[in-house]
């Protein structure tokens, strides 16, 4: 019965790529665009000695299910740059604490000159927080004179995309 599943599971993945492979409109951005068709096989279920999943390949319904003690989003979700929903980089939140602090200071100042670690999780935009596509020292100060000299805030997730384009690299 396993191999079945897995046999359908991997038929279905295959065509789904090849769909999105020749079966995209060209004057669409990769993602912007979600064609709601069905791949349907009926359902099934997966379990564990803690857990019970039923569902089915390829759902277009969007939602939650939920427990008293767990979540679960299913369908498909995607978060288009510029639109609802967030996005997953803080420009200026260097450290990933999620908030722009004199720490960010010392830990973009410790990545680019003490070989400390990257910026986190993006090292590109999180690490730059006056989007100029680019982590260097001209973020350090942007950060201070929002911090103490009542300068700009750091770029949104959305006008850092805007500026800089995807993809956010980890």
């Amino acid at each position: 019965m396993k191999t079945i599943v897995f046999y359908f599971v991997f038929l279905s993945l295959f065509f789904v790529f090849i769909g999105a492979l020749f079966g995209g409109d060209s004057d669409n951005k990769a993602g912007e665009e979600i064609n709601w068709q069905v791949l349907s096989s009926g359902g099934g279920s997966g379990s564990s000695a803690s857990f019970i999943l039923n569902g089915t390949v390829g759902q277009t319904a969007v939602g939650t299910g939920n427990s008293a003690n767990f979540d679960l989003n299913q369908g498909y979700w995607q978060n288009f740059a510029g639109g609802e929903g967030p996005c997953d980089c803080e420009p200026g939140n260097a450290n990933g604490d999620a908030t722009v602090n004199i720490f960010d200071i010392t830990y973009i100042i410790s990545y680019l000159y003490l070989g400390g670690p990257a910026p986190v999780p993006y090292e590109l935009c999180n690490g730059d927080p006056n989007k100029d596509c680019t982590c260097n020292i001209f973020d350090i100060t942007f950060v201070i004179g929002f911090l103490y000299l009542g300068g700009p805030p750091p770029a949104t997730c959305e006008e850092w995309l805007t500026a800089c384009g995807p993809p956010l690299r980890k």
